[in-house]
């Protein structure tokens, strides 16, 4: 392995609550409702599938793009505000840090937010970033993490990424990546280059190194 991919909702920011949150916000803004049964239907985004869910659930009342915009600005408030990390994330990223593993952040999020969430991690801890800003497909299309390993200047099949969504494990498959799977909300089983775990609390560095043995190459370098 060159490098670890990993993804941000839900992966190394507890953030579900917060997009729980802000969904029922703008949605009550419009005198409308939205509940968990609402949220996992749009789990993993992208953000135009959120868009077109709200605008068939108020009757497409407003003008197309009017609820991706103010979840950016109501999410990017929770972000800088309310934000909490998963446990074990500033842990592991700090033991692949100190082992000189390469690292890039990958969401489906856009700019705004993934800026927003950046500000609880240690500066420069990640040596790629990638938002949906920065791609003209994001996921599941592969070319997030296409993306983020010529950032890094590796070869995609030589990297792990960590992701809890389906539509994200279908991007890092689908670019040729090694995938752990933390399933949340979801259902996921184990297939031909997807390993499923519990929680990121369950996996440290040396877990990774006993499952990909090659990932520990740069160790020391």
């Amino acid at each position: 392995m060159s490098a670890i991919l990993f993804d941000m909702d839900g992966t190394l920011i507890d953030s579900e609550p917060l997009w729980l949150a802000a969904e029922k916000q703008v949605m009550e803004e419009v005198g409308s409702t939205w509940d968990e049964a609402d949220q996992i239907n749009c789990l993993g985004g992208p953000m135009e599938r959120t868009e077109r869910y709200m605008q068939e659930r108020t009757g497409n009342t407003k003008p197309f793009g009017y609820f991706g915009s103010r979840l950016d600005l109501v999410m990017e408030q929770k972000l800088l505000n309310e934000l909490e990390l998963l446990p074990n994330a500033l842990n592991l990223l700090s033991e692949c840090k100190k082992g000189n593993i390469q690292m890039a952040l990958v969401t489906a999020s856009t700019g705004r937010q993934m800026r927003s969430a950046l500000t609880r991690f240690p500066k420069d801890i990640f040596g790629a970033t990638v938002s949906r800003d920065d791609v003209s497909i994001t996921k599941p299309n592969p070319e997030p993490y296409l993306k983020a390993a010529s950032i890094l200047g590796v070869d995609i099949r030589n990297c792990l990424v960590f992701e809890d969504s389906l539509t994200g494990v279908a991007s890092g498959l689908s670019a040729g990546a090694q995938v752990i799977g933390i399933p949340h909300l979801v259902e996921m089983k184990p297939s031909a280059n997807l390993r499923i775990i519990d929680s990121l609390a369950s996996v440290d560095l040396k877990q990774l190194l006993d499952w990909y043995p090659h990932l520990g190459s740069r160790i020391g370098k």
